[in-house]
């Protein structure tokens, strides 16, 4: 079944190429509009290639889902061609009445679910309508490679890119990847782009095991990330030098190693550390990104480079610029220091968060970063810090009559049909508010003054899908 759905998208890719072939030459002017996030900058990087190789002027801004006062001062700009990845869908309304009516050309390739249709001017390629689900078949990453790749034999390499995205978005299954992603990893393996191993999916596996055990934010290592003495302790009583390199170790010690891990955790929910902390590693075999070859680090470093305001440093890494190397890593380990002392901070506060049999939230005004809110609720559920049996909800100030709420839901939760992104879109446009997202991940913007009927809208609701 999923065979024929992953055909009839390819056709539908097909579709995009014939519309954009014609596009590829100089005297035309493109506007890409990309998410800040590994997805949205790998999705824009493989777009990016392909547009230099042809010598096509671009230019590629990074932001959120653009609400009508952007579009409205888009549809103002000189360009011939407006390019909208990993957003879009849920704006396609704004799209026709500030873009498409001013008879700009528009092409959106996302992976967000929303209604799409077709009408003079638009052209699109998104998974929902093929029976795909976006948010585990294949990320706004993978939807631009799929287009691209068709273009020339030299663009697959750009599966690199694609997985990404993938990982990114925590596409991967404790069983590996699934539909249009499974294809993308099994040829990227085929092609000797990748390499794919079982293992310790930590970050700085290239680094003395003492400083990458203390760094390690993805997954969290309660009571050793943050605390090098705790991480030397550990690696000394294995009988391991504390300059030892995890990738220099063989299979039987990493494995000795993950156990020492799991035992030593101060978590009482192994099984969620457990399939975050053990699986497929994937390392890059092709030197077309500078920085990390392991694609796990890679998207720890471009989440750093988006949570620090400098994703076009990110970008830049991403596209091969080795003068963007040290200041991408410079902020890789400025990210972790923070992480870990966020992560930290919610663990030691656990009582703050509150339980609803539906859904648990915490309100951590302007305690927390909100740059860095929604991957810190991810990576504390993934570690076992919070239990991981329904909808979690993170509020923070967003300004002094906004709140941000960004929103993590088990897979157990979407396997049995429910979708975070669909409850939250529904309560904050009710609450004059705006927001979406995917069946697991999503967030919302609402009035501050409404944040009391905001739990109770969005309790009401889970409970009515179940």
């Amino acid at each position: 079944m999923v065979q024929t759905e992953i055909k009839k998208f390819q056709k539908a890719a097909d579709e995009v190429v014939s519309f954009f072939k014609p596009r590829l030459r100089g005297d035309i002017r493109i506007k890409i509009n990309t998410h800040t996030d590994p997805d949205g900058v790998a999705a824009g990087n493989i777009l990016a290639r392909c547009f230099l190789y042809y010598d096509v002027p671009f230019h590629i801004s990074f932001g959120g889902p653009p609400e009508p006062k952007d579009l409205k001062k888009l549809a103002k700009r000189d360009y011939d061609l407006f390019v909208f990845l990993d957003q879009g869908t849920g704006q396609l309304q704004s799209i026709e009445n500030y873009l498409l009516e001013a008879d700009h050309e528009v092409l959106i390739l996302d992976h967000h679910p929303g209604e799409t249709h077709s009408r003079p001017g638009l052209t699109s390629l998104n998974p929902h309508c093929f029976g795909l689900n976006g948010a585990r078949d294949v990320s706004a990453s993978g939807v631009v490679y799929s287009v691209v790749r068709k273009f020339d034999e030299r663009f697959k390499p750009l599966s690199e890119m694609a997985l990404i995205g993938a990982l990114g978005d925590r596409q991967e299954t404790p069983n590996g990847f699934t539909g249009i992603n499974r294809k993308i990893v099994e040829q990227a393996v085929e092609d000797g782009i990748l390499t794919t191993r079982e293992g310790l999916k930590l970050d700085r596996r290239t680094t003395p095991l003492v400083d990458c055990l203390s760094h390690s934010i993805r997954p969290f290592l309660l009571g050793l990330s943050g605390d090098e003495d705790a991480a030397r302790e550990l690696v000394e009583g294995m009988g391991l030098k504390p300059r030892a390199v995890l990738e220099e170790l063989d299979v039987e010690k990493e494995e000795e190693l993950r156990d020492e891990i799991l035992d030593r955790i101060e978590v009482k929910l192994n099984k969620n550390l457990k399939q975050s902390l053990w699986g497929t590693i994937y390392t890059s075999r092709v030197n077309q990104a500078v920085g990390p070859k392991n694609l796990h680090e890679y998207v720890t470093m471009l989440d750093a480079c988006e949570k620090l305001g400098k994703i076009e440093v990110g970008f830049s890494a991403l596209l091969g610029h080795e003068d963007a190397r040290d200041k991408a890593i410079q902020s890789l380990v400025r990210y972790q220091e923070r992480m870990i002392e966020t992560i930290n901070w919610l663990a030691s506060r656990k009582e703050r968060i509150k339980a609803t049999p539906r859904m648990r939230y915490i309100y951590v005004g302007e305690e927390l970063d909100i740059k860095m809110m929604g991957e810190a609720l991810s990576i504390a559920l993934e570690s076992g810090i919070i239990e991981n049996d329904r909808p979690l909800i993170g509020l923070v100030d967003l300004s002094e009559d906004r709140l941000k709420a960004s929103a993590r839901a088990p897979k157990e939760f979407a396997e049995a049909g429910g979708n975070i992104g669909k409850v939250l879109e529904e309560v904050s446009i009710d609450l004059e508010g705006n927001g979406g997202g995917h069946d697991m991940a999503a967030a919302a913007r609402i009035p501050r003054e409404r944040e009391d009927e905001f739990i109770k809208k969005v309790d009401q609701l889970l409970e009515e899908e179940n």
